[in-house]
């Protein structure tokens, strides 16, 4: 589907349940292709763009791959391929992984340059440094990057700042590598450390601390079943559609262990959230919603994803809001498709400033990259009249059934 159709204002009611989280399940996915034995991934949210390109790369490298309602099935017995080609790897960010994975695996790799959100200027030198100090042969060309690795031997690894998926790279990797890895200054967000317990249920010896990751290796890995943890980006999603639309929802079979500052920031909004027999509860009944400033940082901070989202919101608070960016300093491009849509915001450098209420009236905008789209689709429904969003695309990188979803809530969303 090329749109999406909204019309608004609307107000939600009802219970949702959320799938696992897109960023736990992408790099368990490939994680799961360093055992030899059979793996079995239930909560998995096999709709999501990103998700099926994940598995098309694990089939096209030789692995088994099933799927049903969730639960995905994979035996990497015989990988064959080391290289994966462009019209895969360019397609999702995490074909990155595949860099480790196979360097791990094969004793090398090769992938190209990938894809994903085009959020200013997102570096992977720290992939390619952590391979280095583990002894491998790591060479860039304009449209690839080959890693050559024989002879993986463990090492002591800084990184300037904390990277999710250079994090992750570097734990595929260190599963065969000889000896113990550390990396320091790690990102070490609910993902990874999901990712941890993973691996750690299959044999390996990975420790996820407070900003530091520990892995002992080389290992056999066995095979078994994992649970991918629950979605709490969607999750906050949908709080944040009930805070704006002064709206009451419940998220069953969740808890709020994992976004604890993004729940600050709501209730510092005026958005009531409360957690009661393993459901979260959601109110925005609050009519006069309060600004707020928000920094996005490093778990356990607000993750830089949310910070669109928040804008949206802010857009319905009585007063002035800031959010700045101190991760991607150029992740400001929603802001022109939110203007259209009437909220009144500008960016300065890594900074938005948000003045609301803005009275917000329907049109045609686009989803320019994942979150975005959430935020029109955030926005769209508080707006009077009709939006067609455009480019829904990347909203579904990121977004399992949201149509569907939103419709049980009571908004009036369809596809076309």
């Amino acid at each position: 589907m090329s749109k999406l159709i909204i019309n608004g204002p609307v107000k939600l009611k009802g219970s949702i349940t959320i799938r696992g989280a897109k960023n736990a399940t992408l790099p368990i996915l490939i994680a799961a292709a360093l055992s030899d034995q059979d793996v079995a991934l239930t909560n998995v949210p096999t709709e999501f763009n990103d998700v099926s390109m994940t598995l098309k790369a694990l089939e096209y490298i030789g692995c088994r791959v099933t799927k049903d309602d969730g639960i995905v099935k994979i035996n990497a017995a015989n990988i064959a391929e080391s290289i994966l080609p462009e019209e895969i790897s360019s397609k999702f960010r995490y074909s990155l992984l595949f860099l480790g994975l196979l360097a791990a695996r094969r004793g090398h790799s090769k992938v190209y340059l990938p894809g994903g959100c085009k959020l200013g200027e997102r570096k992977f030198d720290l992939h390619l440094e952590g391979l280095r100090a583990l002894g491998a042969n790591v060479e860039l060309t304009d449209d690839a990057i080959e890693v050559y690795a024989n002879n993986l031997k463990g090492a002591d690894i800084n990184f300037y700042l904390p990277t999710t998926s250079g994090t992750e790279n570097i734990i595929l990797a260190a599963c065969f590598a000889k000896g113990r890895t550390r990396i320091f200054n790690a990102n070490t967000r609910p993902e990874i450390v999901d990712l941890g317990k993973f691996l750690n249920q299959l044999g390996a010896k990975v420790s996820v601390k407070n900003r530091m990751v520990e892995v002992e290796g080389p290992v056999v890995l066995s095979g078994g079943p994992y649970n991918i943890m629950p979605g709490w980006d969607e999750a906050v999603t949908y709080m944040l559609a009930a805070g704006m639309t002064l709206s009451e929802i419940c998220i069953q079979n969740f808890n709020l262990d994992y976004i604890q500052q993004d729940v600050a920031y709501m209730r510092q909004a005026g958005i009531e959230v409360f957690q009661w027999g393993g459901n979260v509860y959601v109110s925005g009944k609050n009519k006069s919603l309060k600004p707020f400033d928000l920094f996005t940082a490093p778990y356990p901070g607000v993750n830089s994803d949310m910070q669109p989202l928040f804008a949206a919101l802010a857009s319905q608070c009585q007063g002035e809001s800031t959010i700045t960016d101190q991760r991607f300093t150029d992740r400001f491009q929603y802001v022109n498709e939110l203007k259209k849509l009437g909220v009144k915001i500008d960016s300065y450098g890594n900074c938005a400033v948000i003045t609301g209420p803005s009275r917000l009236k329907g049109t045609n905008v686009s989803a320019i990259d994942l979150r975005c789209g959430a935020s029109l689709v955030l926005s769209a429904l508080a707006a009077d009249g009709t939006t067609r969003i455009d480019n829904t695309y990347q909203l579904y990188r990121g977004y399992e059934n949201i149509t569907g979803k939103l419709i049980a809530l009571g908004a009036d969303i369809c596809e076309e």
